[in-house]
């Protein structure tokens, strides 16, 4: 009865690793797509979708390295002393070459909110050779 007892327990463990080790399957699939001094850049390719025929909305993430951090506290002050990353919604114009952001939040080291905006900004040309660019490439083809 133990032994029969022992094996059960043992293939639930198995099937709850299999199903949750593979979890990551089910969630975003961030590409990194962009690399500067001051942040790494990804996008969710799982995330992509067309709300209009020439319009594109991604998930954007950027994982700021110090220097970013600090070009942060030098605009906003100190509550960006910890700043990790930003989480944004970006449309894209494929035909016009523009971008804007939907949505933006920013979270410290700890997973704290540090601020947060879902106004949708401009519309912007795409600048060349930017991180907009490079977005632009993955996403519009």
């Amino acid at each position: 009865m133990k032994t029969s007892l022992l094996k059960l327990k043992i293939i639930l463990v198995i099937i709850g690793l299999a199903i949750f080790g593979n979890a990551e399957v089910w969630g975003a699939d961030w590409k990194l797509y962009f690399v500067h001094e001051n942040l790494l850049a990804y996008y969710d390719a799982q995330s992509i979708n067309h709300p209009s025929k020439n319009i594109i909305r991604v998930w954007t993430r950027w994982d700021y390295k110090e220097k970013g951090v600090l070009g942060w506290v030098g605009k906003g002050g100190k509550k960006y002393e910890n700043l990790s990353q930003s989480i944004i919604l970006s449309e894209i114009n494929c035909i016009e070459k523009k971008v804007r952001d939907m949505s933006v939040t920013s979270y410290d080291n700890r997973g704290d909110i540090i601020d947060s905006s879902n106004s949708p900004s401009e519309w912007n040309f795409i600048v060349p050779e930017s991180n907009g660019e490079n977005l632009y490439k993955e996403v519009c083809k």
